[in-house]
């Protein structure tokens, strides 16, 4: 494999999107050091990504809101010289979980947002930063434009993930307009694929782990409420392709076809057509969106990308590995 001579810094570099960020710039031949600690990642994903590549991968175990002085030694010399990009995705990104970490989720997007800002800018690096389709909240108008400002509880349960997420792309944007330096972010949408922990708690992964178990598939609400699901190899070309682009602003990254959670249930359903899987309908959460659907021309026109793996595609590969994980 080539040496690109750049290295490379992943926060959450072992979560579900964390890790497919470091294999891909691993292979590109990128040095890689992912920092987690492991507070909502799947474990499992460590061990795969040091398969991978021992020699250009450094794997380690750290809490980002704290202080970065106390592991940055440990890495060379050589790869802190030639670091050129800081992604910052460390953070519970399902609602059971932010919620379980309410203050750790605002946290990590304040304090560790800024620790990651500071390394890339002590090494004229460029911070990518994660953010979300959840800083839309529920929203007024269908689909969601970059320009849209959003309609969002800051009083709710969901509001430690959503505001801190907001607040996060203020960050950035006040760090570029006073420092003049060239961070970036990525607004994801709901995205699925292999590596998500199977206790995730959204939706696509629910439906199929309670369908590998031969469980009740559960709808909150009355399932109108819609989604759009990108496969995580569409989402990480996105991503990538924005990262290295010379982009500050927010752009979109998701898969526009909306589905409702119905009709995913259904679709559910078909493929495990032999166990006759019911679907049972439970009280739907305070501020649960009602629509989510990207507007993805930005991403289309500036990155040239447009996601390209359905669900009747993606949900076989992600059936496939679960089956691996023994759900």
């Amino acid at each position: 494999m080539a040496n690109s001579g750049r290295s490379i810094i992943v926060t959450g570099g072992c979560g579900f999107l964390g890790s497919h960020l470091v294999e891909w710039h691993l292979n590109q031949g990128d040095a890689v050091i992912a920092i987690d600690n492991f507070s909502t990642g799947f474990r499992a994903n460590e061990a795969y990504l040091r398969s991978l590549n021992s020699e250009k991968l450094m794997i380690i175990e750290a809490d980002v809101m704290e202080a970065w002085s106390s592991w940055l030694d440990s890495i060379p010399q050589e790869w802190l010289e030639q670091l050129k990009l800081v992604y910052h995705f460390a953070c519970p990104a399902s609602p059971p979980l932010y919620q379980e970490l309410a203050l750790e989720t605002l946290w990590v997007n304040s304090i560790g947002l800024s620790n990651a800002l500071n390394l890339a800018d002590k090494h004229n690096a460029r911070c990518i930063f994660a953010s979300t389709s959840e800083i839309y909240g529920d929203p007024t108008v269908n689909p969601q434009p970059e320009s849209y400002w959003g309609n969002v509880n800051t009083l709710g349960p969901r509001s430690c993930y959503d505001e801190s997420k907001r607040f996060g792309e203020t960050l950035l944007y006040t760090r570029n307009w006073k420092k003049n330096t060239q961070h970036g972010l990525v607004r994801i949408f709901n995205t699925y694929g292999p590596r998500m922990n199977p206790t995730d708690g959204r939706v696509v992964v629910n439906f199929l782990v309670q369908a590998l178990r031969d469980e009740d598939l559960t709808v909150y609400g009355d399932g109108k409420q819609t989604r759009s699901f990108c496969y995580v190899d569409d989402l990480i070309q996105g991503i990538t392709s924005y990262a290295l682009s010379q982009e500050t602003g927010p752009i979109n990254i998701g898969n526009p076809n909306e589905f409702t959670i119905l009709d995913l249930a259904k679709q559910v359903q078909r493929i495990f057509s032999e166990k006759n899987l019911k679907i049972v309908f439970r009280e739907i959460p305070t501020d649960d969106p009602k629509q989510r659907k990207p507007d993805i021309s930005k991403a289309n026109t500036i990155l040239k990308w447009k996601p390209e793996i359905q669900l009747s595609e993606g949900l076989p590969r992600m059936i496939e590995w679960l089956r691996k994980q023994n759900v």
